[in-house]
């Protein structure tokens, strides 16, 4: 079933770090891995600064070692984090690794690392997205899922755009489309109070999102998915 959909684009900024991402729970426990502490008596600003100093007093690949484990210990094995810890001081691993719910997490820990050394991990950026989505239909849902906001978005990214060539079929079917969930790292869909309005706050990668318009009205249908009426 199809449904009328109009997204309206309020605002789109890039950030080269995605705020909150890092506690001050994180930091110490970061510290404590690279042999550092900081006595819990100082504050969060300066728990980040000396977790940073931990971090570069390390080898680039030892410190990516250090926040992999951290990260991703249960996700992936040690020479799995090896290999990354080499890897990503070179190559945009964030975009790269096969695996896309890793992106996030890898995105989080080379931007750190970034931070860390001063520039000598590549530069990567998340999108932070704003918009109106109003669905019109009476099988519109009450609820949106990552996948209907990617669908809703599809007329305001470009015909080239990587999500359309990948995930084309996932767009149009009317199944549910897994992987929004790991392409929209962030998102919050609230009901403005009118029927079938949401505003939508979105984060993902730069590399998902480049060439998302940064304002506009775009109007089309989605598909929704035949499963308990939506996703």
């Amino acid at each position: 079933m199809t449904i009328a959909c109009k997204t309206t684009i309020t605002t789109k900024e890039t950030l080269s770090e995605i705020p909150g991402t890092w506690q001050l729970t994180d930091y110490r426990s970061i510290m404590s891995a690279a042999g550092f502490t900081d006595g819990d008596t100082i504050s969060e600003a300066e728990t980040r600064e000396m977790t940073l100093m931990a971090l570069a007093d390390l080898d680039p690949a030892e410190a990516a070692t250090v926040l992999l484990s951290y990260r991703l210990g249960d996700d992936l094995n040690d020479g799995q984090i090896d290999q990354i810890s080499h890897d990503m001081q070179n190559d945009k691993i964030f975009e790269e690794y096969p695996e896309i719910g890793l992106h996030r997490h890898l995105f989080d820990a080379n931007q750190l690392l970034r931070l860390a050394y001063n520039g000598k991990f590549p530069n990567g950026q998340a999108v932070l997205a704003e918009a109106t989505i109003q669905l019109t239909g009476p099988e519109a849902p009450e609820q949106l899922t990552a996948g209907l906001v990617l669908r809703a978005l599809a007329p305001a990214l470009s015909d080239r755009s990587l999500i359309k060539r990948l995930y084309g079929t996932e767009l149009t079917d009317p199944t549910p489309f897994e992987a929004a969930d790991n392409i929209l790292w962030e998102l919050t869909a609230t009901p403005t109070g009118a029927p079938g309005t949401f505003a939508v706050r979105l984060i993902s990668s730069e590399y998902w999102l480049h060439d998302l318009a940064d304002s506009g009205e775009f109007e089309g249908e989605i598909t929704l998915p035949e499963v308990n009426g939506q996703e």
